[in-house]
């Protein structure tokens, strides 16, 4: 009811309250004039009938004086012209019934309560009146009138229908001046709100509420526009400080730089201080009983153990009530009860503060388990404890083991890699430059005593030499891909790109165009520089238009860069867009197209030691899209050794 109301406009929850208090004020007035229009024809009903029975009684005295029942029969059958009697009973001194008058058949037949005395009985159905017959001073009988209540029914009903009829004409009449009389409130108070509205949507505080009376509305009218005024005033006072803050900027340069070091200074102690107070909440946010590791409380000035949780018990093989009460040193092998673990103990408590270390500890069937330890000192009431939270590393040390043992084997196999990679570089270079170098010299000394096809073999033979240190060049750069690490450095994409354009030099029909800016990375300038040569070489190379057209654009998503590289070229089928990513593989002859088959996949290690992917999007005839993402956050490689080379291309 209350949310039906706070919906409902001012206008109608005054025309609403008006017309509940008048429809209660006429109803409980109604009701009072039923209720005393119903007494008074009661009364009046009883007076009426009483003074009909002594009436009759006076009548009756010689009939009954003289036996005459007829005669007293007659008297009563007078009572038909009231249709409201139902019966009259004429009793003697004896009473005995000496004479009766029924209207029906269905009239029940009733007695006075007491014979030969003034009595009055009304019940919902009928009113029974009865008057003794006296003669000579001596009662000699009774008689007793009945009446029903349809008279009083009637009144009551009349009653109601006339208050039913009263109240819809007053509620009509007390809407129509309800509606025209609560103008008077709501029209003010309407008129404020549209202008507050006008107020709040415009920020015009220039307006103004039209004032309607001298009342409390009129007051708040009043109040609204001393208020407007003021904000008014507050803006142009605004406005004026502005034009006088902007006039002393220059003044107070050198002050807000001094203010600002300040500040900065500020901001680093808050932020220690903030880093202290994590740290604190940490150790308070300790779920005790819920926690996976073990931990294990302590008096820490006699070290007898007051508290642990049920993985502390679970840690040691023992029930709680066996450790409570012992000594901390039950916890660890004899050899380490007065050995390190005591010294990092006594060391925490005369620096108050938390540290790990890692020792052993002993389970009640003597199994001897390697553990983490977190000590830190807590004060509860003013008494001094240290809580101890300890992790199981047994099987941590086991693997840590053979984590090293790997490592090692790991290490070795990198030394023979570099091993092999420094063979590659200089025993196989060195054969490839000596067989080029003999046809330079053999196409240059004897190009007279060569014929067409001794020329072509030469020629052949060179470009197989050529072909074969790239191979030899791209096998490096791949095996270097995860173990080499180059200085990182914000690297301007846009200029990267440019600098790529220049070196490739592409024929003056293929125009290659960047569509949007691109971002600056910060990572190695030199695997960044080899995905994007190899992606546009590779484009230049295989363009197949007569005006060939290469693209080069990024867009945001989410967390990552999503580069694309686009071209009009030939295209690739569905079925290669795999095994063009994977090692050695080419879809053009090599001797139609020179190339190693390891550029993508040197793109493609690129990409994913960055935490990225590529993707390629082709129809054959139409032109590719090879499509990569690179993380926004600072991107690099593992630790190497060697810095890389760039100029592979697939």
């Amino acid at each position: 009811m209350m949310s039906v109301l706070q919906k409902m406009t001012i206008k109608d929850k005054l025309i609403l309250i008006i017309m509940l208090a008048c429809i209660t004020g006429l109803i409980l007035a109604g009701t009072a004039f039923i209720v005393w229009e119903r007494n008074t024809s009661r009364d009046n009903l009883v007076k009426v009938l009483s003074t009909r029975t002594a009436i009759l009684a006076e009548n009756c005295k010689s009939s009954l004086a003289f036996q005459d029942a007829k005669d007293a029969e007659d008297v009563l059958k007078a009572l038909y012209v009231d249709s409201s009697l139902m019966s009259g009973t004429i009793f003697d001194d004896k009473n005995e019934r000496f004479a009766a008058y029924y209207r029906d058949s269905s009239v029940i037949k009733v007695t006075p309560a007491e014979f030969k005395k003034e009595t009055r009985t009304l019940t919902k159905d009928f009113l029974l009146v009865s008057s003794p017959i006296i003669l000579d001073n001596a009662i000699i009988g009774t008689i007793c009138l009945q009446s029903d209540l349809n008279f009083l029914h009637e009144s009551l009903k009349r009653g109601v229908q006339i208050m039913a009829i009263v109240t819809f004409l007053s509620l009509l009449a007390v809407f129509f001046v309800s509606s025209w009389l609560q103008t008077v409130i709501s029209k003010p108070i309407l008129s404020l709100a549209k202008v507050a509205k006008n107020v709040s949507e415009k920020k015009d505080y220039s307006a103004r509420a039209l004032k309607h009376g001298s009342d409390e509305v009129g007051l708040l009218i009043d109040s609204f526009n001393e208020m407007l005024e003021q904000i008014q005033h507050r803006d142009l006072e605004l406005v004026n400080a502005k034009e006088m803050l902007e006039e002393r900027v220059e003044e107070r340069t050198s002050e807000l730089t001094s203010a600002n070091e300040q500040l900065t200074k500020e901001i680093d102690v808050r932020k220690k201080t903030e880093g202290q107070l994590r740290r604190a909440e940490e150790n308070y946010r300790t779920q005790f009983e819920g926690a996976m590791d073990a931990i294990f409380v302590a008096d820490a000035e006699t070290g007898i153990l007051t508290d642990c949780n049920p993985a502390a018990t679970r840690l040691v093989g023992r029930e709680k009530a066996e450790l409570i009460g012992q000594h901390q040193r039950i916890l660890h092998p004899p050899k380490s009860r007065e050995g390190e673990y005591s010294k990092s103990f006594k060391a925490h408590l005369a620096e108050q503060q938390g540290q790990t270390l890692e020792d052993e500890i002993v389970t009640k069937t003597g199994q001897v388990k390697d553990v983490a330890i977190k000590a830190s000192l807590i004060e509860v009431r003013g008494r001094r404890f240290l809580q101890g939270i300890f992790r199981d590393i047994t099987e941590n040390k086991k693997a840590e083991a053979v984590q090293n043992q790997l490592l090692e084997q790991l290490a070795s196999a990198n030394q023979e890699l570099k091993d092999f990679a420094y063979v590659v570089s200089h025993d196989l270079k060195a054969p490839l430059r000596g067989i080029k170098t003999i046809a330079d010299w053999i196409s240059t000394d004897y190009a007279d005593k060569l014929n067409d096809d001794g020329k072509e073999q030469l020629k052949l033979l060179a470009n197989r030499v050529d072909r074969m240190h790239n191979l030899i060049d791209g096998i490096l750069q791949y095996s270097r891909i995860g173990r080499i690490e180059e200085e990182k450095v914000q690297v301007d994409l846009n200029k990267l790109v440019l600098e790529i354009i220049d070196m490739l030099a592409p024929p003056e029909n293929i125009t290659i165009t960047i569509e949007k800016e691109l971002p600056s990375i910060e990572g190695e300038q030199t695997r960044l520089m080899q995905v994007f040569q190899n992606l546009l070489s590779n484009a230049v190379k295989y363009m197949n238009k007569p005006k060939g057209t290469i693209k080069v654009g990024c867009v945001e998503e989410n967390d990552f860069w999503k580069f694309n590289v686009t071209d009009n070229g030939p295209g690739i089928e569905e079925k290669y867009f795999e095994k063009i990513f994977k090692i050695f593989q080419t879809l053009a002859p090599r001797d139609e197209f020179e190339s190693t088959g390891i550029g993508l996949t040197v793109v493609k290690k690129i990409i994913e030691l960055y935490k990225g992917k590529i993707w390629v999007e082709s129809k054959p005839g139409e032109g590719t899209t090879f499509f990569f993402t690179l993380p926004k956050q600072k991107i690099g490689a593992e630790k190497n050794e060697e810095p890389l080379q760039t100029g592979v291309t697939g």
